[in-house]
């Protein structure tokens, strides 16, 4: 590993051409996840973030349940789910490898 290089990859954002360059962030999604096309919107969920202090199999479930009726594809169940997330959630989740993620 070279210090001081930064990880070239192509982006694909909204459905536009892809671009080329270093991710100007961390991501835990892989390129894969991060480069599927969007298509349509989805409607922002309505529930609770998640921040450690329930039961996290409920809040999964509800996220699920939510997404499911978003007739969305696996890549976008990844996209969306840190945004119901908060706190210590949250920061586990930034503290996963970046990359890692390769499925829901």
């Amino acid at each position: 590993m070279e210090v001081g290089r930064h990880l070239e990859t192509h982006i694909k954002v909204s459905g536009t051409a892809a671009r080329e360059g270093p991710i100007p962030f961390s991501t835990a999604f892989n390129a894969e996840i991060i480069n599927t096309p969007r298509y349509g919107k989805v409607k922002m969920l309505t529930m609770d973030l998640y921040h450690g202090t329930i039961d996290p199999e409920e809040n999964l479930g509800v996220y699920k349940a939510q997404m499911y009726i978003e007739d969305v594809d696996d890549a976008v169940h990844c996209r969306y789910f840190p945004a119901t997330l908060k706190g210590v959630a949250q920061s586990s989740f930034n503290d996963l490898t970046p990359g890692s993620v390769s499925y829901f």
